[in-house]
Formats: C-alpha cells, sequence, structure tokens
C-alpha cells in the first residue's frame, strides 16, 4: 500500500533524485579519468588539439575532484542523520554501525576479491606483466605485485588503507574509503561529546575517543575531515532553514552554480599553492552548491529523468570500487607500450571499453549494492529485534 507523501516529503524526493545524479555522474567522472588516464596521451603530446578535443580531456579531468563531492554528499546524508538521533536521544551505536559497515562491506569485500582476481590474470600475460611488477606512471603506483598479499587484503578490509596499509593490489580508488569509514566514526564521537543529553562523564569520554581517532588515522585523513563536514553542516541546515521566496531560490542557485563551475575551472587551468587547497576549494563550493540544490528543488522532476537518475546511482559505489582493475587489465592486454592519440578510431574504442565496465559493474551491482537494503534488515532483525533502521 502506498503512503501519500506530504509537501516536504515530496520535496526532499525532488531533490534525492538531483543527489543521485550528481553521486552517479561523479563515479562515472572517476572511471572515465582513469580510462583516459590508462589508454590516451596526455594534453600537451595530442597531435591535433581541436576544441572538441579540448573539451573531452577537460570533462574526463575530474576524477579527483569527484571524490571531494563524494565526501561532502557522506556528509550530508550521514551526517544530519546522526544528528538528528543525537538531539532526539534516539542514538543507537550497534544500529548505526550495522547499517554504516553493510553499505561499505557488501561491495567491498567482493570488489577486493574481483580486484585480486584481475591482477593475478594481468600478472599472468606476458604483454601486461610489466605494469604489475613495475609502476604505473600516470597514477603513481609502485608495484602491484608487492601489495597483493594477505596482510594488504585484510588491511583494506578493515578500512586501514591509508592509515597502516597500502591499498590492495591495483584498486587505487580504495584509498577513499577508509576515509568514508572513519569519518563514520569520528563524527558521531564528536556529536555525541559536544551536543548530546548525556552527563559530564560521558560526553567526556567522547571527546577523547574523538581526538584518540583524530590521532590514530593521521593527519590525511583529518586533513579531509572538513569537507565531510561541511556536507553534514548543510545537511544540518535543511532541517532548521524555512523556505525562500522563489526569486531568491533563483538567485541562490545561479550564483552557486557559478561559483561551483567557475572553481571546477579555475582548479584545473591553474596551479594553485597547493592540492589541498584545491580540494578544499571545490568541497566548499559544492557545499554551497547543495545547499542551493536542497532549498531550490521545487518543481517536479520527469519520471524519466529520476528513473535514469536512480539507475546511475544505483550501482555508483560498486562502479567506484570495481573498474580500476579491469581498466588496468584491458590497458596491458591492448595498450601495454603506446598511449593512444584521440583521433575518432581510439575514441569509438574508448567508447566500447567504458560501456564493457557500466555493464561489468552494473553486473555486479545486482548481487552486491542492489541487495544493500534486504541484507541491512535482516543483519537487523538477527542482531536487534524491533530495531528502527537509521539510515
Amino acid at each position: 500500500m502506498k503512503t501519500r507523501l506530504n509537501k516536504n516529503d515530496q520535496l526532499a524526493a525532488r531533490t534525492s533524485v538531483h543527489l543521485d545524479l550528481i553521486r552517479g555522474v561523479a563515479a562515472l567522472a572517476v572511471m572515465l579519468g582513469h580510462l583516459r588516464g590508462f589508454f590516451f596521451v596526455t594534453f600537451p603530446f595530442i597531435s591535433h588539439k581541436s576544441l572538441a578535443v579540448s573539451a573531452l580531456y577537460a570533462v574526463t579531468g575530474y576524477g579527483h575532484e569527484a571524490v571531494m563531492i563524494f565526501f561532502a554528499l557522506s556528509g550530508f546524508f550521514i551526517g544530519a542523520s546522526v544528528l538528528d538521533s543525537v538531539i532526539k536521544q534516539t542514538w543507537s551505536w550497534r544500529t548505526y554501525f550495522a547499517n554504516r559497515v553493510t553499505r561499505l562491506q557488501l561491495v567491498l569485500f567482493p570488489a577486493l576479491l574481483l580486484g585480486l582476481l584481475w591482477d593475478q590474470i594481468g600478472m599472468r600475460v606476458p604483454q601486461a606483466a610489466a605494469l604489475y611488477y613495475g609502476g604505473i606512471d600516470n597514477f603513481f603506483l609502485p608495484s602491484v605485485a608487492l601489495r597483493s598479499t594477505a596482510a594488504v587484503f585484510f588491511g583494506n578490509l578493515f578500512f586501514l588503507q591509508s592509515i597502516v596499509s597500502p591499498v590492495f593490489g591495483s584498486n587505487s580508488p580504495l584509498w577513499s574509503i577508509s576515509y568514508e569509514f572513519w569519518y563514520y566514526i569520528l563524527f558521531p564521537a564528536l556529536a555525541l561529546a559536544a551536543i548530546s543529553g548525556a552527563g559530564i562523564r560521558k560526553r567526556l569520554l567522547y571527546g577523547g575517543l574523538f581526538l584518540l581517532l583524530l590521532w590514530f588515522v593521521g593527519s590525511q585523513v583529518r586533513l579531509y575531515f572538513p569537507i565531510w563536514l561541511a556536507g553534514a553542516v548543510v545537511g544540518r541546515l535543511r532541517r532548521v532553514t524555512g523556505s525562500i521566496s522563489r526569486e531568491a531560490q533563483w538567485v541562490l542557485s545561479s550564483g552557486a552554480g557559478l561559483l561551483f563551475f567557475g572553481v571546477l575551472a579555475r582548479v584545473r587551468t591553474h596551479r594553485l599553492s597547493s592540492d589541498l587547497l584545491s580540494d578544499y576549494l571545490v568541497g566548499s563550493a559544492f557545499a554551497v552548491l547543495l545547499f542551493a540544490i536542497v532549498l531550490g528543488s521545487r518543481k517536479d522532476v520527469s519520471s524519466s529523468y529520476a528513473r535514469m537518475a536512480k539507475k546511475l546511482s544505483g550501482f555508483s559505489y560498486t562502479l567506484y570500487l570495481v573498474h580500476f582493475p579491469v581498466l588496468l587489465l584491458l590497458c596491458g592486454m591492448l595498450n601495454p607500450k603506446r598511449a593512444w592519440q584521440p583521433d575518432p578510431l581510439h575514441l569509438l574504442y574508448a567508447l566500447g571499453i567504458a560501456l564493457l565496465i557500466l555493464v561489468y559493474s552494473y553486473a555486479v551491482a545486482e548481487f552486491t549494492e542492489a541487495r544493500t537494503a534486504t541484507v541491512r534488515r535482516r543483519l537487523l532483525q538477527m542482531w536487534m529485534p524491533g530495531a528502527e533502521n537509521v539510515k
């Protein structure tokens, strides 16, 4: 039986469609950036720099910036729900932990196994082996073979990559998963220390836990936490901000869009004083855009747009986690020594490879990501009968 949505739920549903699309496009940007890096020459070595080719290189060069978008989106969705439950005094570590680990591990564990499979095949293909036993110039990876050990596998399985372990095998995108996991733990500890209704002793203990974890995760993970927090701030502002006029919505949305795309253009065309500053600018600008989307989603969206956004978002996490080892293997088999020029024939090859990766990721997602809600519900029923699901 369908439940009739109230006005606020309808607005939230429209907003969710836009955010689904952003999440899916961000994952696609990461994959396309890696595909270009593996198979094509870098921009200075293009033989004929047409406007179309220059534009193509520009739009496929935002893979790293897409991860900043992931961080802010994660803070928006998870941070807001954490604050709500802490403020309402309905917080449960067990329910929260079951939700978060189910979401991450249901794709992470198969991705590690699949990465191991493709890497082992690649190491045994004569023309590809050099990529696995040497480095990968475009991605600054040391030997894949040296990182394909049981210790590194379990380090990644327990979210210790980039802290005490390298990423497993060739799967470079795994670095951000540990960041996500530890932000999931850091933020509730901070919230419980700062705003919970618990006694002073518990709040001090949570504050100590937060500081201990902040020390444990290391400087790199700490430095990107503010981007995640920016998303959490937007999530909280959504709860407390009233409606604004249509004219104000238009001004906010236009200004936020110009700011975000202006920042993207700036960080790609001008070298700033540090990569971290570029990442902060992208994360902050996207947080502003996110706030504008939340306040400005006042029109219904078409059913085809909603289906497309939901479908792309539905396997975005899987796409992010499984594409890299397959691309490396294909690069070793098809293009081991000489990068391609972006001519029509090789762009057609790249389109075929991209479609193959999308089909592969979608198939994996059907057995993993698509079953997240079912697995989560069953886990909670076994562990905490009657517990409410914390998103």
